[in-house]
């Protein structure tokens, strides 16, 4: 049987609860075809989130990573294809660390490539029904350094892993808990699980 690593987040910032959070914690161990998800809650912190799952690379040597980050401003499920040399923030990360544009890594690669072909994984959800995109910049925040260094690292040892990460709006089951400002959108409940299943499917298939 194959191995999935699904990453979510804690809550971070002004923010009491993380979507990303409870489906990583609600497929942990679930089965898709010949296919075991193991989910895995990362500390929003630049380093710790990495150094958690790099961990895990160690201990259960997966065929897949999919990662999973909430951006409330985002109008639709957003593959992220690259992870930049850099640290900058809205928010302190959750150990207190307020980053101002500065490098992961002293001197490291400017960019670094996710290992799934972004655009067809946007077209497989977009064929679903799902509203996707593909973009080309993560930003600063933890999901960004959490991109970069995961890459990196399969880049510098060749793992065989097939890698992906995804951004999600709100989904609309928090719309009672969390006050969103106004032009942000939350999407399906079901539809966040959906993508978590179609890219897992769809990664596995060297996409």
């Amino acid at each position: 049987m194959k191995r999935a690593i699904l990453t979510g987040f804690e809550p971070f910032g002004p923010y009491k609860y993380n979507p990303v959070q409870d489906t990583a914690r609600e497929y942990n161990r679930k089965i898709l075809g010949d296919i075991e998800i193991i989910g895995l809650v990362l500390p929003c912190t630049y380093y710790g989130a990495f150094k958690l799952l790099s961990e895990k690379i160690d201990e259960l040597s997966p065929d897949i990573i999919i990662g999973s980050g909430l951006a409330s401003r985002i109008q639709r499920i957003r593959l992220e294809a690259f992870g930049r040399n850099v640290m900058n923030g809205k928010y302190p990360d959750n150990e207190g660390r307020k980053a101002d544009n500065e490098p992961i890594i002293k001197d490291g690669n400017l960019l670094y490539q996710t290992t799934s072909n972004s655009i067809l994984l946007a077209s497989a959800l977009y064929d679903s029904g799902i509203s996707a995109e593909v973009s080309i910049d993560a930003e600063g925040f933890i999901c960004n350094s959490l991109i970069y260094l995961t890459a990196k690292r399969i880049s510098d040892e060749n793992i065989p892993i097939r890698f992906a990460f995804f951004h999600t709006p709100w989904t609309e089951d928090y719309l009672d808990r969390v006050n969103l400002e106004s032009g942000k959108v939350t999407i399906k409940k079901n539809n966040l699980r959906r993508t978590i299943e179609l890219l897992v499917r769809n990664v596995e298939r060297n996409i």
